[in-house]
């Protein structure tokens, strides 16, 4: 299991994007093939698999336990990993064991794991981000700080209203709060119609 390394900052000599399809389970080996020799590689795990912690929590809690708290513990074909550090949070994912060896075998310690739910675009201020990529939804809180963040998988856009309204109602949030939308103008074209939302 990698170690959490505390990096916070993006200094890769390559930025491949390397997606984990339905649930991470499955992987695209030939996405490699462009990667320079030597050079650093960020790896973004695209998943709802995955929960955010304190990097001073993934210091001293296994990843597989981490996953079972939040009800999501590792599969028998999975791995529980966590991601570099940013901004003092890390990811803790579930990913497909063959998938990650390939990863390991072609990269070691040139890989550096990160998930979209560790993103801080619009994080200072009072909002409600929504990153949207294919059915995965990441949803982070911010109010004087990251007060909430959450991976989830959604098939229609309705599903998407009710999470929103469960999350402002959990955080005793007001409808008025800014909503930053990334990847689904469907989702906007809803979502405008109850609450204050910007389109990226």
């Amino acid at each position: 299991m990698r170690q959490v390394t505390g990096r916070s900052s993006n200094n890769s000599e390559s930025k491949a994007s390397i997606r984990l399809a339905s649930g991470g389970r499955f992987f695209s080996a030939s996405t490699l093939a462009g990667i320079a020799e030597g050079a650093d590689v960020d790896v973004i795990i695209d998943t709802a698999r995955v929960t955010l912690v304190p990097q001073q929590m993934a210091e001293s809690v296994s990843a597989e336990r981490l996953l079972a708290i939040t009800g999501q513990s590792p599969l028998t074909d999975e791995v529980a990993i966590f991601s570099d550090a940013v901004n003092e949070k890390v990811a803790v994912v579930a990913v497909n064991k063959d998938a990650y060896e390939t990863l390991m075998s072609r990269l070691g310690s040139r890989m550096h794991i990160y998930s979209p739910l560790q993103s801080d675009n619009y994080s200072h201020g009072r909002g409600l981000v929504i990153e949207v990529s294919e059915n995965i939804c990441y949803l982070r809180l911010y109010n004087n700080g990251l007060q909430l963040a959450e991976a989830v998988d959604v098939e229609s856009c309705d599903e998407l209203l009710y999470y929103v309204a469960n999350i402002l109602n959990l955080a005793k949030e007001s409808n008025d709060i800014p909503m930053y939308i990334i990847g689904s103008n469907k989702a906007y074209k809803l979502l405008k119609k109850y609450y204050t939302v910007i389109c990226e």
